[in-house]
Order: structure tokens, then sequence, then C-alpha cells
């Protein structure tokens, strides 16, 4: 009877592993940051987060999107994160655009979003073309976006940044 529940065991552990995606390695994230889905982080800290996953995974391509730009990359310097490595697009009302031309191109494994969002068919676009190029894009917001099923995760950033807490889809 121990046999065969241990190679049930076995079996089963080839089903879940087959299921489980791949991660970047995360300090704020047990789990890491999945590949391939649509995540949203929002709060106070939620630039900061960011910039700890790119310090924390140095040789990651990264695509910076904004609508109007804010970001000072002089800040993401002093966190240990190397310009060299991320693409910084400020794409006025055409964001949205320039975020799935990127994501089509899949030349890069992480997107970062920093515009209005929350249209469904959007994300929903949005989601499509992360799961196809298995590439994660991380929607920046000031709330979270309301039955916006296409976010497989979100976060909320706490303690400026240095915790984040999960809202809805983590495991």
């Amino acid at each position: 009877m121990l046999a065969v529940l241990q190679e049930l065991r076995a079996r089963l552990g080839v089903f879940e592993s087959h299921f489980q995606r791949e991660a970047f390695p995360c300090s704020r994230l047990p789990n890491g940051l999945p590949r391939g889905i649509l995540a949203e982080i929002t709060g106070v800290g939620k630039t900061e987060s960011v910039a700890q996953l790119l310090a924390e995974n140095p040789a990651l391509r990264c695509a910076w999107i904004e609508s109007r730009f804010s970001l000072l990359p002089s800040a993401l310097l002093q966190r240990g994160v190397s310009l060299e490595k991320i693409f910084f697009i400020e794409a006025g009302e055409n964001a949205a655009w320039a975020a799935a031309t990127v994501l089509r191109a899949q030349l890069f494994p992480l997107v970062v979003y920093r515009a209005p969002y929350g249209d469904l068919r959007e994300l929903r676009r949005f989601q499509l073309l992360t799961g196809k190029g298995n590439s994660t894009m991380i929607l920046l917001g000031d709330q979270p976006a309301e039955n916006a099923w296409p976010i497989r995760l979100s976060l909320e950033a706490r303690e400026k940044g240095r915790r984040l807490a999960p809202l809805r889809g983590a495991r």
C-alpha cells in the first residue's frame, strides 16, 4: 500500500511541475514573479519594487513604457540597476500601442507599463501577448483595477516598496 501511495505522489509531482511557470527571482515574492503573465503593482513604492526586481536580475532586458515620463533613470542607478538593459519609451497617447508592439516583438522578457489601463479589451490583448511571448508585463497603477480578470497577479506595495502584499492571484 505504501509503495502505491509513493508512486501516486511521484506521478502527481510530475503534473504539478508541468503547470508551474518559470519565474524571475524576487526577494519580495516568495515564489518569484511568474513569466508569461499580466501583473499589477499599486500603492506607494511600486516603482521601488520594480527597481528591486531589476537590481536582483541584472541580465534581464526590460522595456519601460510611460505615457508621460516620470521616472528618473538616475534613481534606478542609485538602486543598483544597470540601465544598459532597459529600453525607455515615452509614448504619450500611444502607450497601449507601444506596449503591444513591444510585446509582439518578443525582445523583452519584462515590460513595465505606467499609463492609464483598465479597458478590458486592451488588457486581454496584453494578456494574450504576454502568454505568447512568455513575457511578464507589470502594470503600475495608483489603484487596483476593478473587474480586470486578465490581470493574473495583483500586488500592493507597502512600507514604501519594501514589501509586496498580494491582493489577487498570488499562490
